[in-house]
């Protein structure tokens, strides 16, 4: 299941919106270059965000450390892990959090000092570690190997908060679970818990883009409810390409709306804020603000999709209802 899974988020790639083909150079990126970068976007992106508490966010950035670059051997492969590679690890700018959590923000996460966030598929490092420069807890949880190698160090306290990543199949190992640990205030995935990924559609050419959580629909979300403070929420925000039409080959990661129905979400006890949200202008405004648009990039008219799916634990409901 892992390496299925494993593959699966590797197709993100496809949609990492930055251009795996730019961010690729014969050279590796000099320390403090892609930090530098992403210091420059953060003016462009700061300004179509409508939370403070985000700006403060992305103004993190800069304290990310710089990165040396280093030749490691993955799973077989000399990999070198630059500054770019440990920064976007292929999947895009640590950045593209900001809409999510500007949604977040904006249904009642305050992202108070010592608050605890969990990523469900993190991706990559930066964002959990600005998270902690910002005084959070945040967890992640990812299968791909050339994470779990690059960051086999990056745990621990970092600022004011602290940064804890995690592999394996969640939450269908219970040690896994046991690490991850609960009273989150926040819980978000991006670019993962797709229908097209969980419950395709249509026929799907390769089994490799589907991904298998372990578990059945009722287990997955009593699992990510019990982790949840009461008042938590549970944010689902997805970046697609366009849909093929019904004559073409089936592409699942285009298909971002939400895997739960509101039934599903319903019975596991939360209560439904959206539902499959169409956010097409703001992730284009985001992605122009990144400059995923930028000479070789996307067309963004045509080329970019996003839905948004944020659930809440009630308050008045017990941790353990399922």
């Amino acid at each position: 299941m892992l390496n299925r899974l494993f593959a699966s988020l590797l197709l993100l790639a496809v949609i990492a919106f930055t251009c795996v083909a730019q961010q690729e150079k014969i050279e590796p990126t000099k320390p403090g270059e892609i930090v530098a970068r992403l210091v420059r976007d953060v003016a462009d992106t700061e300004s179509i965000v409508s939370n403070a508490w985000v700006v403060e966010w992305l103004k993190q950035v800069g304290k990310l450390p710089q990165i040396e670059p280093t030749t490691s051997n993955v799973n077989g492969k000399e990999v070198v892990i630059d500054e770019s590679l440990f920064y976007f690890a292929r999947y895009g700018s640590p950045l593209a959090y900001a809409r999510a959590l500007d949604l977040a923000v904006t249904a009642g996460f305050e992202g108070a000092p010592g608050s605890r966030v969990f990523d469900f598929g993190y991706g990559s490092i930066g964002h959990l570690r600005m998270l902690a420069f910002s005084g959070l807890h945040a967890v992640g949880v990812d299968v791909a190997p050339l994470l779990k190698h690059m960051y086999r160090d990056a745990s621990g306290p970092l600022g004011e908060g602290s940064v804890q990543v995690l592999d394996g199949s969640f939450p269908k190992d219970p040690e896994l679970v046991a690490k991850v640990g609960g009273d989150f205030d926040l819980v978000i995935s991006k670019n993962v818990l797709k229908r097209g990924y969980i419950h395709p559609t249509r026929a799907v050419a390769d089994p490799r883009a589907v991904i298998d959580l372990g578990v059945d629909d009722g287990e997955f979300l009593s699992r990510i409810f019990k982790m949840l403070k009461p008042d938590g929420l549970f944010v689902i925000y997805n970046f697609c390409p366009a849909k093929a039409s019904i004559d073409k080959l089936y592409i699942p990661w285009a298909e971002g709306e939400s895997p739960f129905s509101k039934a599903d979400f319903v019975a596991a006890g939360f209560e439904v804020l959206h539902l499959d949200v169409v956010d097409n202008a703001e992730a284009r405004r985001l992605a122009h603000a990144l400059n995923w648009d930028g000479p070789g990039g996307m067309k963004l008219e045509t080329d970019l999709f996003a839905w948004y799916t944020i659930v809440r634990k009630k308050a008045n409901t017990e941790s353990d209802h399922p």
